[in-house]
Formats: structure tokens, C-alpha cells, sequence
């Protein structure tokens, strides 16, 4: 999935997989790290991807550039 995705995707995303009636994989969403539930995940790594998902532009790689917004007031 993340090979046919081919760079569409921010770093910092999750993606909700799950297997078919016929054995195979779909990917059921794909969601913002901040809304994600971190379940059956190892909590630090779940930590880690809200922190790059949430930290300053400054620290973006140009990849994740297109996916940033201006903080709202």
C-alpha cells in the first residue's frame, strides 16, 4: 500500500488496514496522527508520530510541506 501510495501520504499518518472476505488487505482509512487510537501499538512510537505530525514547520521535510497549515486563531 505505502509503495502505491508513492510519497502521497504526510509522514506522520495513520493508516487503517484490514483483511477481505477473500484473504486480502484494503486499507479502511487513513486519518491524521492526532486521531488516531493507539491500539495494540507500542505507546512510545505511537508518541513519537504525534510529535511529527504536531511539530514546528521548521522541523517538516519538504514532503510533508504540501500537508502543513497555518495555525488558526
Amino acid at each position: 500500500m505505502l509503495a502505491a501510495a508513492d510519497g502521497s501520504l504526510p509522514s506522520a499518518a495513520v493508516v487503517d488496514v484490514g483483511l477481505t472476505d477473500e484473504g486480502g488487505w484494503a486499507v479502511v482509512e487513513a486519518n491524521p496522527a492526532w486521531c488516531s487510537g493507539g491500539y495494540a501499538c507500542n505507546p512510545e512510537r505511537v508518541l513519537d508520530v504525534v510529535l511529527r505530525a504536531a511539530g514546528p514547520r521548521s522541523e517538516s521535510t519538504p514532503a510533508d510541506l504540501p500537508f502543513a497549515r497555518t495555525a488558526q486563531r
